[in-house]
């Protein structure tokens, strides 16, 4: 999928670049993660960056062959993606784009390219949101719906089912 990806993303990503994770991505991650954090200017850095990691740790173990994104701006990382592909499905497993490159486009071309090849192979699409999280309207207009809501769960379960080609 890594290469249908990379043409997806190449199609929709005016002004971007883009590439896989690589071992030297693991700072930028932290900052981004930290800077993303709905805790952010709540907590303690030191407390944000524990989390960080561990939701990292958390995702690279939990989905350890995932195609993991970094969108670049000049050269520069400004967000990932990870996503996570099976024969039934695929799995939108962290988005995040820095918050002084929100509104460019950087999320719009990651969500469009992985709903590209979504809908190319057939696959429904899965994610996670936090109820209070303003993505969940974006996801909406793209086509996603609650699946089976959970008035007590911190997060909100969202599919898209292929479109029709």
């Amino acid at each position: 999928m890594a290469h249908a990806f990379d043409r997806a993303f190449a199609e929709r990503a005016e002004g971007f670049e883009g590439r896989a994770r690589g071992r030297d991505d693991g700072p930028f991650l932290l900052d981004c993660a930290v800077a993303c954090s709905t805790m952010n200017g709540l907590l303690p850095e030191p407390m944000l960056v524990q989390q960080a990691e561990l939701q990292r740790a958390g995702h690279d173990n939990g989905f350890p062959d995932a195609l993991h994104w970094i969108v670049l701006r000049g050269g520069a990382p400004i967000g990932h993606a990870r996503m996570a592909w099976n024969s039934a499905d695929t799995h939108l497993v962290d988005i995040a784009v820095l918050p002084e490159h929100r509104g460019i486009g950087a999320a719009r071309a990651l969500l469009g390219a992985w709903l590209a090849v979504a809908d190319a192979h057939g696959l429904t699409a899965t994610l996670q949101v936090f109820h209070d999280n303003p993505a969940r309207q974006i996801y909406a207009r793209l086509g996603f719906v609650e699946t089976a809501p959970d008035p007590y769960a911190a997060f909100v379960d969202m599919h898209r089912p292929p479109a029709q080609r």
